[in-house]
């Protein structure tokens, strides 16, 4: 995972620009520390610039901008050197072309916006469901928005897509499929693209037996993708218990009401603690909102199946 960058001034060492992802704090003197000994190896070699330091538990890579400007990306020790590579090193040009038509301050201003394509991978998260278990609406409440008024089915050409929550360095791509059954033709399709399944289930009897079916479907179809189980609507009178659930569709299963807003804590919650298992980050003891981050210049969409 890469926590942190620093854009510098190579003469004083002064930060013109950082960002930080994770809650890994990063002291000036490990900065310091990685300077002294790039320097170091440079005189031995000027050509072994783009090697990995490691300082403090983390890994350190630079790049030079130009005579005055250096940019730091900074690492978890596991993090593969050739990736972080190629990303400081495709940053590192994008802002030395900017630089041909803006100043230093433009830069300042954009940082985030220049780098974030080069740190930020995604991860996809699929909502699966039979139609009408609250598949949109449970996207809604992750974004913190009120439910529909109606129910409009999603079509499998018109998927509704979630791709401004962020964690760590991770960009969280949601979307739900249609659940209708002349449209599961095309679900191995998503399932082998997907890094994470939330499977709902309306919570009746009914459902939970298609689901189980779903679920099935999915295992075989891609059998490597950790699969969620969501008893949604469980305010409703013949809503089963999650625990019974969990034993008809033999998955482990956690309780929903996607139409109550104090629900909005558990499944961030959920969220977070499922995709930071999957890409193996330990999760601080903190809230989800001080985890997650949201963009909010980008909407969700209804875009054709990607």
């Amino acid at each position: 995972m890469i926590h942190s960058t620093v854009l510098l001034r190579s003469t004083s060492g002064r930060t013109i620009a950082s960002s930080q992802y994770w809650t890994i704090q990063v002291p000036k003197k490990d900065i310091t520390e990685f300077l002294k000994v790039r320097e170091q190896l440079l005189k031995v070699s000027t050509d072994r610039g783009d090697v990995s330091l490691t300082v403090a538990g983390n890994k350190y890579f630079g790049r030079e901008i130009n005579s005055d400007l250096f940019l730091i990306f900074i690492a978890d020790i596991e993090e593969n050197d050739r990736s972080v590579n190629e990303k400081i090193t495709n940053a590192a040009n994008t802002i030395r072309e900017v630089l041909k038509l803006e100043n230093i301050t433009y830069i300042k201003k954009q940082y985030d916006k220049l780098i974030s394509s080069f740190v930020h991978s995604k991860l996809k998260v699929a909502l699966v469901g039979e139609g009408g278990v609250g598949k949109t609406t449970t996207l809604h409440l992750l974004m913190g928005k009120r439910p529909p008024t109606q129910y409009i089915p999603t079509i499998a050409l018109a998927m509704e897509v979630i791709e401004n929550i962020h964690f760590a360095n991770y960009s969280l791509v949601l979307w739900d499929f249609a659940g209708q059954e002349r449209f599961r033709k095309l679900w191995k399709l998503y399932f082998q693209g997907a890094d994470i399944v939330f499977l709902l289930t309306d919570s009746t009897l009914r459902n939970i037996l298609i689901s189980k079916e779903m679920f099935q479907m999915i295992r075989r179809d891609a059998p490597h993708v950790p699969i969620i189980v969501i008893a949604n609507k469980q305010d409703c009178p013949n809503a089963l218990d999650p625990s019974i659930i969990e034993r008809v569709i033999g998955a482990e299963t956690y309780p929903l009401v996607a139409i109550d807003m104090t629900y909005r804590d558990d499944i961030l919650k959920l969220l977070l603690n499922t995709a930071a298992k999957h890409v193996n980050i330990p999760i601080p003891d903190l809230p989800p909102e001080e985890l997650l981050r949201f963009s909010e210049d980008e909407e969700s969409s209804k875009v054709a199946g990607e």
